[in-house]
Parts: structure tokens; sequence; C-alpha cells
């Protein structure tokens, strides 16, 4: 009878592979991030995430921002549920500088879901906000009066909003409250 043994170190190497490639794999991810995960702040719930910048400018180098906020925009935040479609974002400026392409909202142009996605269509998509932020303020998704493709953009002063709508099928889950709410 003969029996085969294997050495100590053969037997490790391929955990020892594992963990290498795992942590290559992660640093790879993470040094692919750079900006942008210094950018977004996970909240304690796991579905949903916000993110801060100085200007527009700054989100949209991240990517992170949409294309039509000015450049100039100033205090830029947002948030944005994972396993959906909302969206919430707020910023100091006007509606001046925003694209000859966004609409103003009229019985030509209602205020409406807008798919960007084929298969999708307005009724698939709630019209309420369902995001929680502090500087949001309840209802004013309803007080749009500008779209830029699926945004609704309001303002109130300096203070511009914008909201995309989620869609139905979503789950919606319990949020922490946010501070100053």
């Amino acid at each position: 009878m003969t029996t085969n043994t294997t050495s100590p170190s053969i037997a490790r190497r391929p955990r020892t592979l594992a963990v290498v490639a795992l942590g290559g794999l992660a640093a790879l991810t993470l040094s692919a991030c750079g900006g942008l995960s210094e950018s977004l702040e996970e909240r304690n719930d796991g579905h949903t995430k916000t993110y801060a910048f100085d200007t527009g400018k700054a989100g949209k180098v991240d990517e992170v921002v949409p294309s039509w906020v000015p450049d100039d925009a100033a205090t830029v935040q947002g948030i944005f549920r994972t396993t959906g479609m909302e969206r919430l974002l707020t910023y100091r400026g006007s509606l001046d500088g925003l694209p000859a392409d966004c609409t103003t909202v009229s019985a030509e142009n209602p205020l409406i879901p807008q798919p960007e996605r084929e298969g999708f269509t307005a009724d698939d998509f709630r019209t309420d906000a369902t995001l929680l932020a502090a500087w949001w303020p309840d209802g004013q998704e309803k007080a749009s009066t500008v779209m830029c493709g699926k945004w609704w953009i309001s303002s109130d002063g300096e203070d511009v909003y914008a909201f995309t709508p989620e869609l139905t099928r979503v789950e919606i889950e319990k949020q922490p409250t946010p501070e100053g709410k």
C-alpha cells in the first residue's frame, strides 16, 4: 500500500494564491474608484448613497452629477437608491444655467415620468419622492417647473431641487431619518 502525502507548503499554496488574488482584486477595485469613492457615502441602510461637491463641475468630473447641472452650481448634494432609479439633488444657484433642451412644464409638457430605458412607461413609476434627505422639503418634487430628460426640477430662491421618480416595483425600505427632519 502506498500512501501519498502532501507537504504543508504545497497544501497551503492554493489558499495563499486565492488570498493574494482577492487582495489584488480589492486593490484594483479601490484604486479604480479613486475620487468617486471619496465623493460617495453609503448610508446606514445600505441601499442609498449620498454625495456632496463644492461645485457642479467637480461632481461632473467624478461622473456623479448629471450633465445639465451648471458648472458654477454651488454646494451640490444628492442621494440615490442603489437598487432603483430614484434620485434627489440640490444645489445653490438658479435655473438660468440649464441647457436649452430642458423644457418648461406645461399642459403640452406635463410633469410625468420620462423613462430612459426601453420597456418602461410612465405608469411604471411613482410620482412622489420616497428618499429622505434633511435638505429635501416634503413634496418638493410636485413643485417642479422644468424637466431635463428624466429629471423634475424646481427652485426656491437660490436653492434648486431635482428629482427622478422611482419604479413602482422597487421595494421602498425603511430609511434612517435624516438629522434636521
